[in-house]
């Protein structure tokens, strides 16, 4: 992870903090706190006037891509050649041109710490998030508060009814470095602060929805254990769909516990 102040050359002001993510190639730009139109980066103006200062990956990398050299350049060869470099690396063209840009007097300038004003926000990102029957979310937040979602609630985001329609795009779903927002297939994202507004609060934490996973959950092994039988009797109860996983894999597959306690029952 690469961090930097973002200064306005001409006010000689820090006005956020730009966070890369180089293994994943994420960015996000956090600005401070009641930051004005006027002093943001104007690509950012419609989330500043709407009160968000932790900038959308999107926008943050189209902000990034404007001040650094592009990949299709047209010398690009000789300018790797100059700077020593291999291949095109976004960040590391990043650190060449600071982050200057002839449309404005800001600039980047790298730190070793995340700002505590970054860190404070961080309490409101997504930890943990589950894609639920008909179209629901569990979100899980840093700050221990757990709400149940309708996708329902953000029809105003581009794609978001696909993601309804499809169930493999819509269990795609994974939390974004830094918690900040979820991705459906990396390309629909959903903002935490939009998920944070929405939904309803439910009174389970993360750690109980872990305890109930580790203690009722079964892999193959220990649940031949539990019924005292080989992995060939548990493969074929579960051809004849006396036991339902909770899910398969091909090196084995995982059970309730209370399913197993009733298999034989019947």
């Amino acid at each position: 992870m690469r961090s930097y102040n973002i200064i306005d050359g001409d006010l000689n002001q820090n006005i956020g903090c730009l966070i890369c993510y180089e293994k994943s190639e994420d960015c996000v730009v956090e600005l401070i706190d009641g930051i004005d139109e006027w002093k943001a980066p104007l690509l950012f103006d419609r989330f500043v006037k709407e009160g968000v200062y932790t900038i959308p990956r999107k926008a943050s990398r189209m902000w990034l891509e404007e001040r650094v050299i592009p990949s299709d350049r047209q010398n690009l060869a000789a300018i790797l050649k100059n700077h020593k470099l291999r291949e095109y690396n976004i960040f590391k063209m990043l650190d060449i041109s600071k982050g200057i840009c002839a449309q404005d007097s800001m600039y980047i300038k790298p730190i070793n710490e995340i700002p505590k004003y970054i860190e404070l926000r961080t309490k409101e990102y997504v930890r943990e998030c589950v894609a639920l029957s008909n179209g629901r979310l569990l979100c899980f937040f840093n700050d221990s508060i757990t709400k149940i979602i309708h996708l329902s609630e953000f029809l105003d985001i581009d794609k978001i009814e696909y993601v309804m329609r499809d169930k493999k795009l819509y269990e795609s779903i994974r939390v974004v470095t830094g918690g900040r927002c979820v991705t459906f297939n990396d390309s629909i994202d959903i903002p935490a602060y939009r998920l944070r507004q929405s939904g309803e609060n439910v009174p389970i934490s993360l750690d109980d929805f872990i305890t109930f996973t580790r203690l009722n959950i079964l892999d193959t092994t220990d649940s031949c254990n539990m019924i005292e039988c080989s992995r060939q009797n548990l493969a074929y109860l579960t051809k004849k769909q006396k036991l339902i996983p909770v899910k398969e894999n091909v090196r084995g597959s995982l059970y309730l516990k209370s399913d197993l306690e009733n298999v034989f029952s019947l």
